[in-house]
């Protein structure tokens, strides 16, 4: 009997030790499951945040890829705007030419006729012996420039100068040869042209011009020093015209 009741307890006894290991084994199990489960989630979260990352780095790529064109945009509106500026100041000058020779000027047709004074020579018409006409020399060039013939505009433009040296308009196609070459982006050949409107044609009006695009020449060659001194210099000598606006604009603060 005590055998028997010995064999019992200890069947009950392993059986209780069982279970205890299925409860420990199983909840073991659960925990294990649990941590993988949390550990995806973990990994999946991080892989979104990346993604994220990632979607919002290039967001800021293409932001600024559009931030820069649309500045290029504005520096070409802005520089287009300039040159069309410079045109009208060119073409009002030339109807001012027009006006004095044919002697009217602005809508008023009768002018008062001026007293004689044999002291001045009459003007003579602006050809030569080729019969080469200054207007239609000059206008052929300015046209070819305004197409961007530039390289045709500068022959014309050089044609005007040699032919016609003493011209009202000669200082405005040495100008413009300048003009040329600084649309063709030949900043060493604009710079030189520039130059000589200032130093051939020094009380010529496009001087003020002259010496703001020179700044820009030297802006676009790295050579900033030199850029700033034009264009103070353009708003010191000529105050209230308008490229002395444009250079004021330019001018960085003095620190």
């Amino acid at each position: 009997m005590t055998a028997g009741r010995q064999e019992r307890s200890a069947s009950q006894y392993l059986a209780a030790i069982t279970s205890l290991l299925a409860v420990i084994l199983f909840s073991g199990c659960g925990i294990q499951r649990e941590f993988v489960r949390r550990g995806e989630l973990l990994d999946s979260i991080a892989l979104q945040v990346q993604r994220l990352e990632k979607e919002q780095m290039a967001q800021r790529e293409a932001l600024n890829r559009l931030r820069a064109d649309a500045l290029t945009g504005l520096e070409g509106v802005g520089a287009r705007l300039n040159e069309v500026d410079a045109q009208l100041n060119d073409f009002g000058e030339r109807l001012d030419r027009i006006g004095r020779r044919v002697g009217a000027w602005r809508g008023d047709l009768t002018p008062e006729a001026p007293a004689r004074d044999e002291s001045i020579s009459v003007a003579v018409p602006e050809t030569v012996n080729s019969g080469i006409d200054a207007d239609r020399l000059y206008n052929t060039a300015y046209l070819d420039f305004t197409r961007g013939n530039y390289q045709v505009a500068i022959i014309g433009f050089r044609r005007f100068i040699k032919l016609f040296p003493a011209s009202e308009m000669a200082d405005n196609a040495q100008y413009w040869v300048g003009e040329c070459f600084y649309s063709l982006g030949q900043l060493d050949s604009a710079e030189t042209e520039f130059q000589r409107v200032i130093r051939e044609y020094p009380q010529g009006n496009k001087v003020p011009a002259a010496i703001y695009k020179l700044g820009l020449v030297y802006q676009l060659q790295g050579k900033e020093g030199l850029a700033q001194k034009r264009f103070k210099e353009v708003v010191d000598k000529y105050p209230g015209t308008p490229e002395a606006n444009l250079a004021q604009d330019k001018l960085k603060p003095e620190r």
